[in-house]
């Protein structure tokens, strides 16, 4: 087969994973736009907030999930903004695997020292 024909394959295979799981018109690898927290969005964050709160060492009055945006990759990267204080802020970086994979979401990095103006961008 000719490598014009892979390559069409590969697009064509990536374009139709892409519609069935990521946000749509988002490329893959990009940051979508930020969008209000769901409660998917929110159950993601609580299933991370004990290996938050061990790295971190903080503590925390409430861990709310407020707006998040995705990265489409092997699965979806979630950059969630979560309050944990009155004023006060951090940014989580969840990974979750794709749905056939039966693993459970990963806090893969987080920002304190967050203000709720602060934008959500990537961060590795």
């Amino acid at each position: 087969m000719a490598a014009s024909h892979i390559a069409l394959l590969f697009l064509v295979s990536f374009t139709a994973e892409h519609r069935t799981y990521g946000e749509k018109n988002q490329l893959p690898g990009s940051l979508g736009p930020e969008l209000p927290a769901t409660e998917h969005v929110q159950d993601l964050c609580d299933e991370v907030k004990l290996e938050f709160l061990e790295q971190s060492k903080i503590k925390v009055k409430i861990f709310e999930a407020v707006v998040y945006k995705t990265q489409i990759v092997s699965g979806k990267n979630y950059f969630v903004k979560v309050k944990i204080a009155k004023g006060q802020y951090v940014h989580l970086r969840i990974y979750e695997p794709l749905p056939f994979n039966g693993k459970t979401p990963v806090l893969h990095a987080y920002q304190l020292q967050k203000k709720l103006s602060d934008p959500i961008v990537y961060f590795p």
